[in-house]
């Protein structure tokens, strides 16, 4: 099987900043409780989980012709993710988003939408052929606004005539998309990965997370995995259904633990592994993430993530699946 993973998204750079607490006053000085993180973040964030877990992973985007772009550029290629295919654009700048995180693993996005309407308007004949020789297409919520709905139907339609696996993650521009766009593209996916907030504005009901899997997989995507936080994780397949409680880590920012996640999920589905394993690990990287302050360039590695697993008893291998 095939294990390159492409993911089209725009890029991002992250600025998380380490705050006391909440809420950050007007006229007033806050300090900083430790040094502060810049980084290629969202779906940078899968792209490193997913290199480090030892998949390909190719990058297909935009970016701008700027230093923040080139940051982008050569973070990610350092850790030999493919950018090489990424537009780059003297119209749009680079994305920039200021992460204030407070100890206890709030934080909150200040930024605009990567790159508006940045296109392109349709797929380029090199992102057709990569896309259908992948092993797993990403496609993020935040790539409607950015990138434009058109580019994300079109990478699905290539992913489905070359029978590729397309994994979902909404996110919370979700509250901003259209529901009929959500919603046509959940039904093409092959994974989808929300958080309970995410499934409760997609599915307009508040019920148990074995119901909102339920409600959600029968929208069309064969796999659901619910984001619970620091409650762990409900997934739900066409057979199985399996809850796993939150591990007991020290949590400094929850940035980019979704993400992470996300690479994960991609790893276990391409590599064979059973359902609950699935599950399993991406639990485990869920709670390894949150260790760290920022996204990106931190987030977790292999090592980190077992170490998770380990402490909590659970015995796991990376060079265990099919």
């Amino acid at each position: 099987m095939k294990k390159n993973v492409v993911f089209v998204s725009n890029s991002v750079i992250d600025i998380s900043v380490p705050i006391a607490s909440f809420p950050i006053d007007s006229g007033k000085h806050q300090s900083t409780v430790e040094q502060l993180v810049i980084t290629p973040g969202g779906n940078a964030t899968t792209l490193f989980c997913g290199a480090r877990l030892g998949m390909q992973m190719i990058a297909l985007g935009n970016l701008g012709n700027d230093p923040m772009g080139s940051l982008w550029t050569s973070s990610l290629a350092v850790e030999g993710i493919d950018v090489s295919q990424m537009i780059v654009s003297a119209d749009h700048r680079t994305s920039v988003t200021i992460v204030p995180a407070s100890p206890t693993g709030e934080h909150v996005f200040l930024g605009a939408s990567k790159s508006k309407n940045s296109g392109p308007a349709n797929i380029p004949g090199n992102w057709s052929e990569i896309i259908a020789n992948a092993g797993a297409l990403i496609l993020d919520g935040w790539s409607y606004k950015s990138m434009g709905p058109e580019v994300n139907e079109g990478a699905i339609e290539i992913a489905h005539d070359a029978d590729v696996p397309v994994f979902f993650d909404p996110g919370p521009e979700i509250l901003s998309i259209p529901r009929s766009w959500t919603e046509t593209i959940l039904s093409s996916s092959k994974v989808a990965l929300l958080t309970y907030e995410e499934a409760e504005h997609l599915t307009r009901i508040k019920a148990s997370p074995d119901v909102m899997t339920r409600v959600i997989r029968d929208m069309g995507a064969d796999i659901v995995i619910l984001k619970m936080g620091s409650d762990g994780i409900v997934g739900r397949s066409d057979l199985e259904l399996v809850r796993q409680s939150g591990f007991n880590v020290t949590v400094c920012d929850t940035t980019g633990a979704g993400d992470s996640l996300l690479a994960s999920v991609v790893f276990t589905y391409l590599h064979g592994y059973s359902f609950e394993e699935m599950v399993t690990l991406a639990n485990g990287t869920g709670a390894a993430c949150v260790q760290k302050l920022g996204a990106g360039v931190n987030a977790p590695s292999p090592e980190e993530i077992l170490k998770v697993l380990t402490n909590a008893g659970i015995s796991f291998s990376l060079e265990s699946g099919g």
